[in-house]
C-alpha cells in the first residue's frame, strides 16, 4: 500500500507533456479563414511571421496563414477556455501542422510575452472573436498550481493515512 501511494504522490509531482496547439479545421471556406486571420491578426497575435518572407509565410495559402494566427492568438491568451474556436472555424489539437517548413516553428504554450499583433489592412475592427464556453477570466496558469497543489495535498494525505503516521482518524 505505501509503495502505491507513494507512485500516485510521485505521479502527481512530475509535469505531463501539455503541447497544445489551435489550428483550422478543414473544410471551412476561405472567407471564414479570412475572418478569423483578420480577428486573431487584429487583436491578439503575431503575424509578423506570416508575411511577406516572414519565417511561416511558406506554404502561402490561407489555410496555413489562419493555422499560425489562430495558434499565436490562442497561445497569447494563455490557452484559456473558448480562445480556440472562432465561432467554429478551429479546434485545439496535440500536434502541429504537418506541413511546417524549416525555420518555422509554432508555439505550443501559452506565452509570456506582450502582444506585437498586426493591424487589419483595410482599417477596420475584427468582425468577431473567439467565441466558446467561456471558462475564468485571467491567467491560466494559476489553475494549473491550483490543480497541483490540490493533488499533491490530498496524495500526501493518502500516503500518511496508509503510513504509520496517525491522523487522528481510525483505519476502517
Amino acid at each position: 500500500m505505501r509503495v502505491f501511494l507513494g507512485l500516485l504522490l510521485l505521479l502527481a509531482l512530475t509535469k505531463s507533456s501539455s503541447a497544445i496547439y489551435c489550428l483550422c479545421k478543414d473544410g471551412i471556406g476561405e472567407k471564414e479563414l479570412q475572418t478569423a486571420i483578420d480577428y486573431a491578426c487584429g487583436s491578439l497575435a503575431d503575424c509578423n511571421p506570416i508575411h511577406d518572407n516572414g519565417t511561416c509565410y511558406q506554404p502561402n495559402n490561407i489555410k496555413s496563414h489562419c493555422d499560425w494566427a489562430v495558434n499565436s492568438y490562442f497561445q497569447k491568451a494563455s490557452q484559456v477556455s473558448g480562445s480556440c474556436n472562432f465561432s467554429g472555424t478551429a479546434t485545439t489539437n496535440q500536434n502541429p501542422p504537418s506541413n511546417l517548413v524549416t525555420g518555422c516553428i509554432y508555439p505550443s504554450s501559452a506565452s509570456t510575452t506582450s502582444p506585437t499583433g498586426t493591424t487589419l489592412t483595410n482599417g477596420t475592427t475584427p468582425a468577431f472573436g473567439p467565441t466558446g464556453t467561456g471558462g475564468f477570466q485571467g491567467n491560466g496558469a494559476s489553475s494549473l498550481v491550483i490543480s497541483h497543489v490540490l493533488t499533491l495535498f490530498f496524495s500526501s494525505l493518502l500516503f500518511l493515512w496508509g503510513s504509520d503516521v496517525r491522523l487522528g482518524f481510525s483505519h476502517v
